[in-house]
């Protein structure tokens, strides 16, 4: 882990010079029409998977606000710190705020076992709201996803790959579906066209 996390260190710093070297590889290699798709393709890929972490990060701020909220509604104690846990843990979607859940069900058992049984059912509703309304708007309007393929993407990442797949899922679908959209949009041009000429 430390090899690598020093290796996207060096990735990061001399992004530029790589993607130079790339570039010039390729056009020496390869066709030129070839290289620029390609070109197009990994710049859709890092605005998509920038824009998705971005809104991963707004929408951990909003579950973690939203939990204290409703923990500090209904008294419960550590609402500051199952709120701090809830933001935290948010970035595996779907399933990392369940574990800041059974955390806070820990804490809260040991000061009053009742509490810690009405935390739980607080926290699964104010969890379930959150994901099926507030999640897919915020993480799909970011990444440019409706809210029904960004829930699509999570569940069938999940069956494939585990929390990993949840996380790198959803911005794969958006530019998948993005590309889609377009090569769509380009096949529907002459056709267009040709409604136009005969209206």
């Amino acid at each position: 882990m430390l090899i690598a996390f020093i290796l996207s260190i060096y990735l990061l710093v001399g992004k530029d010079s790589i993607y130079r070297h790339c570039r010039n590889f390729g056009y020496a290699f390869f066709p030129k029409k070839f290289v620029r798709g390609i070109g197009q393709f990994w710049r859709l890929l890092c605005s998509t998977y920038a824009d998705f972490f971005s809104g991963q990060l707004v929408e951990a701020c909003i579950l973690g606000l939203l939990m204290f909220t409703t923990f500090s509604i209904f008294q419960m104690p550590y609402a500051g710190l199952v709120a701090v846990l809830t933001a935290v843990s948010s970035f595996i979607p779907y399933v990392g705020s369940f574990l800041s859940c059974a955390v806070g069900a820990m804490l809260i058992l040991m000061i009053d076992p009742m509490k810690a049984l009405v935390s739980i059912i607080v926290y699964t509703v104010t969890q379930f709201c959150e994901n099926q309304f507030i999640y897919p708007h915020v993480v799909g309007k970011a990444v440019g996803l409706p809210a029904l393929w960004t829930l699509v993407a999570v569940l069938v990442g999940g069956k494939i790959g585990g929390l990993l797949g949840m996380i790198f899922c959803i911005p794969l679908t958006s530019v998948f579906y993005s590309l889609i959209n377009a090569w769509v949009r380009k096949r529907l041009e002459p056709e267009k066209a040709a409604v136009d000429e005969e209206e």
